[in-house]
């Protein structure tokens, strides 16, 4: 499956599971994640080292800084095991990196209420110095404030 694939899937669940927090409805997702605890050090060990690292930075960047959460989660899309590691903040932005179950770069995304822009993850991960939106993010923030 490729990872073009795997990010649409996972942009689909992040979209619905948002309209469902935003309506106050509580939904079944079809790929229901496992959220991991990587305070403790026997589930760090089984972690793949760029999971990992992912969520350091964003442990560093954001939730050090008190201005948001980090968290990271195993899912079964299309049968393949995938490690998410999600930003989520006060407001309605965040960031999201996806792996695969060695810890292969399938995408990493800012995300903007349902909305999902993919992009370069080092890049991506800039965006947390001035919680700046790409282009096609920052239209539909203009929306909303319209």
């Amino acid at each position: 499956m490729s990872n073009q694939t795997i990010r649409e899937i996972w942009a689909n669940q992040h979209a619905a599971a948002y309209k469902a927090q935003d309506s106050e409805v509580q939904s079944l997702q079809a790929n229901p994640s496992i959220a991991l605890d990587l305070t403790d050090e026997k589930t760090r060990s089984t972690i793949p080292q760029p999971v990992l690292e992912a969520y350091n930075y964003y442990y560093d960047q954001v939730a050090s800084a008190d201005w948001g959460s980090v968290s990271v989660s195993q899912e079964k899309i299309q049968n393949q095991d995938v490690y998410a590691v999600t930003v989520s903040t006060d407001g309605d932005d965040g960031w999201a990196e996806l792996f695969d179950a060695t810890g292969q770069e399938l995408g990493a995304a800012r995300t903007l209420c349902d909305q999902v822009a993919w992009g370069d993850p080092t890049e991506v991960r800039s965006y947390t110095q001035n919680s700046a939106l790409p282009l096609e993010l920052q239209a539909k923030q203009d929306d909303q404030n319209a």
